[in-house]
């Protein structure tokens, strides 16, 4: 039986919802199929770390403060992307926008204004966001 301590070589059991959102019953047999967490969600192991987020700039983009971000600093990144940046010395966490002829990283909350990327900004892109880790407790809004 699992417990709760994983190591690097265990894998955790996945299986399908029903079509009500429901587990299969126990009393059946249901198909599933062992899961690698760090296969699946660490595809560049050496180029890859985690980091927490703070404050609510990304939090219609799914990441709430204290989520870990998985990022990949070997992926290239692309218009779209949520990319962990420093700028002027300050890391932040923004989706990636540009064009031609301008970028920007922009926020996931109309509470944020977007930073336009100028010659005079002194930003470097460390990585891509390739996955989000939360933790269900951190977001439980109006639910008490």
């Amino acid at each position: 039986m699992p417990t709760n301590n994983l190591s690097s070589t265990d894998s955790i059991i996945l299986t399908e919802l029903n079509g009500n959102g429901d587990l299969p019953s126990l009393a059946t047999s249901y198909p599933y199929h062992e899961i690698d967490l760090n296969r699946e969600l660490i595809p560049h192991p050496l180029s890859t770390f985690i980091i927490e987020s703070s404050g609510y700039s990304m939090i219609n983009a799914f990441i709430p403060p204290k989520a870990r971000l998985l990022v990949d600093r070997s992926l290239a990144p692309k218009n779209g992307d949520i990319v962990l940046a420093v700028i002027n010395g300050a890391f932040t966490v923004k989706f990636l926008k540009k064009n031609n002829y301008k970028c920007w990283l922009v926020p996931a909350n109309s509470k944020f204004k977007e930073i336009e990327i100028t010659r005079e900004t002194d930003m470097q892109i460390w990585g891509v966001v390739t996955n989000i880790i939360t933790n269900t407790n951190d977001v439980k809004f109006g639910m008490r």
